[in-house]
């Protein structure tokens, strides 16, 4: 009973470090890109083909592009990490 108790609170504990690495990572990418967004004059062909991108989608779509990036890194550490 404690053993699994154990093992859902390590779980959990994983979980609550991958998601604050990624928000963070994502939310640090978003504060810089913020400041060099209207400097992009590519638009996005994801977001809109045909026009500029306006700045706070293109913010938007990069930050959340960011902060999956984030997340998917600190997956990966934590799993390398627990296979030694």
């Amino acid at each position: 009973m404690e053993t699994e108790q154990t093992e859902r609170d390590r779980s959990l504990e994983r979980t609550i470090q991958i998601l604050g690495i990624g928000f963070g990572g994502g939310a640090i990418f978003s504060g810089v890109i913020v400041q060099h967004i209207d400097k992009i004059n590519q638009p996005i062909p994801i977001i809109s083909p045909n026009s500029p991108p306006n700045p706070f989608s293109a913010s938007l779509f990069l930050s959340f592009i960011a902060t999956i990036g984030c997340t998917l890194i600190a997956m990966l550490g934590i799993w390398i990490n627990k296979r030694k």
